[in-house]
């Protein structure tokens, strides 16, 4: 007697089995897809570039990468404090040559902030003593243009009418105190924030255009908001943060202007022209944040921010990403963690690479190369 087959059981059966392993298994090979079968979507795409340290540079000697700069597809900058060098690569970070050590030449200890002129040339301001330098060839060479009358030189920029502000910390003058030159510095005048306020430091300048100029303020003090109408010649106070310890850089974003505050790691936004300011976002509750540049990746547009998380010792240093033109962030990539210092500076070196200066005082400085995959 033939024995029974039952062919649609057993296929029945087969699928059976095939499904039960697609279920465990998306990947199982002979698993189609079925045209509804949502199990087995394919993943969503990241949602930010994946990102890696390709190198990472110990300055000799030098306890903070405290700034750092783009001159060109894979050319950048780095200025130091402790003998005040600068180094610069032209192979998009991977290796860094000094330029000039200007503590030999000036007994500067401190490279604060780079900035190109409309000339064409390089400016930069320091520490101990106070000047503005100038770079003709790249950062190869430089002069000393100006020894204003402070310990620091901090803030820099170019507003579009040509004047150059320049912030000072420890005012010889005991006020809150910029200079402004109008000839590149041949000459320079300093100007007085306010007469009532104790003296502070003017950390970061931004250039609003038609002779509008924001100013935060910092240190040994709250973080304030001064406003200029007239290019810088008189201010007014527009905002002052009881919380934060210092002011750190200003970020556009369309009508938006974004400025971070250090201690309580907190950005703080005016959409009117620096006229009102309100809190925008707190990272952590204690904390840094620093300067923040945009990345143009495969036609998106990122924002991306330096910034230390201080809850936690040892502290991390990271950087945060936006894509929503910073109504949020997340965290990019961790660094490094130490027991002390920030992740106080940022610039792009190529369409794929990025450099991040760290350190503070006590620790060794790094410019950390990212390379984006």
């Amino acid at each position: 007697m033939k024995r029974p087959t039952f062919p649609r059981l057993r296929q029945s059966l087969t699928t059976l089995s095939l499904l039960l392993l697609c279920a465990q298994a998306a990947t199982t090979p002979g698993c189609a897809q079925a045209p509804n079968a949502s199990s087995h979507a394919v993943a969503a795409a990241p949602r930010f570039p994946a990102v890696h340290i390709a190198h990472r540079f110990a300055p000799p000697g030098e306890s903070n990468v405290r700034s750092s700069f783009q001159l060109g597809q894979g050319a950048a900058l780095i200025g130091t404090e402790e003998t005040g060098d600068v180094y610069k690569t032209t192979d998009a970070g991977q290796t860094w040559r000094k330029t000039v050590d200007t503590d030999t030449l000036w007994d500067v200890s401190d490279i604060r902030n780079f900035i190109r002129a409309q000339d064409g040339s390089i400016f930069v301001t320091t520490s101990e003593p106070a000047t503005i330098l100038r770079s003709a060839d790249e950062g190869e060479t430089w002069e000393l243009l100006a020894k204003p009358a402070a310990s620091r030189t901090v803030a820099l920029v170019q507003l579009d009418s040509g004047a150059i502000l320049a912030g000072l910390r420890r005012s010889e003058n005991n006020k809150i105190s910029l200079v402004r030159s109008e000839d590149g510095f041949a000459t320079h005048d300093t100007v007085v924030l306010s007469d009532e306020l104790p003296r502070q430091n003017v950390t970061c300048l931004t250039d609003l255009g038609g002779g509008v100029v924001l100013a935060g303020i910092g240190y040994q003090g709250s973080g304030k908001i001064f406003r200029s109408t007239d290019a810088g010649l008189t201010w007014t106070q527009t905002a002052d943060f009881p919380d934060a310890r210092d002011l750190m850089s200003f970020f556009h974003e369309g009508e938006k202007i974004y400025v971070t505050a250090s201690g309580i790691a907190t950005l703080y936004v005016s959409d009117d022209a620096g006229n009102s300011w309100t809190t925008a976002h707190q990272v952590w509750d204690k904390g840094f944040l620093g300067r923040s540049v945009t990345l143009q990746h495969h036609g998106k547009a990122y924002r991306l921010l330096t910034a230390t998380d201080q809850r936690v010792k040892p502290v991390r240093h990271v950087v945060l990403i936006s894509d929503d033109h910073g109504a949020t962030w997340h965290e990019w990539i961790e660094l490094a963690r130490d027991m002390s210092g920030g992740a106080s500076n940022i610039a792009v070196i190529d369409d794929h690479t990025l450099v991040v200066g760290t350190g503070n005082h006590a620790v060794q400085g790094y410019a950390y190369t990212l390379r984006i995959e």
